[in-house]
């Protein structure tokens, strides 16, 4: 597994197509850290889409650029699939308001744990898979 440290995340490789992105605590995350995140996740995959968990710590939000951002047109050109681990009610209401409001055109859950998450991108990669979506 490669990991990635990054000034508002941490990125794990867990493999080629699966990746875990921790957005650290107490943070406000803005578009230009989001951008961040897919710059370094392009670097790594050389330009192949991924299967993106994500996780906040303790405090931490998008700002509204930085939720347009991460459910662009833009996005989906790193992102094949998203799991959004929520860590209680709080952050379920901002990850409904990301889901509902910004619409990312590609599939996108959110799970109570991380087990469940990793579970359900490994059913995307295979349904993806089959009819080659997830290359460029």
């Amino acid at each position: 597994m490669h990991v990635e440290e990054l000034g508002p995340c941490r990125i794990e490789f867990i493999d080629d197509e699966l990746v875990h992105t921790h957005f650290r605590d107490g943070r406000i995350v803005k578009a230009e850290e989001v951008q961040e995140m897919f710059d370094a996740i392009e670097a790594h995959t050389r330009g192949r889409k991924v299967f993106l968990m994500v996780s906040v710590g303790e405090g931490t939000t998008m700002s509204n650029e930085a939720r347009a951002l991460a459910s662009s047109e833009e996005a989906s050109r790193y992102i094949a699939a998203d799991a959004i681990v929520v860590r209680d009610f709080g952050h379920q209401l901002a990850a409904n308001v990301f889901v509902r409001h910004h619409r990312p055109s590609r599939p996108i859950q959110m799970f109570p744990d991380k087990e469940s998450a990793l579970k359900w991108l490994e059913q995307q990669r295979i349904a993806i898979g089959k009819n080659g979506s997830s290359s460029q």
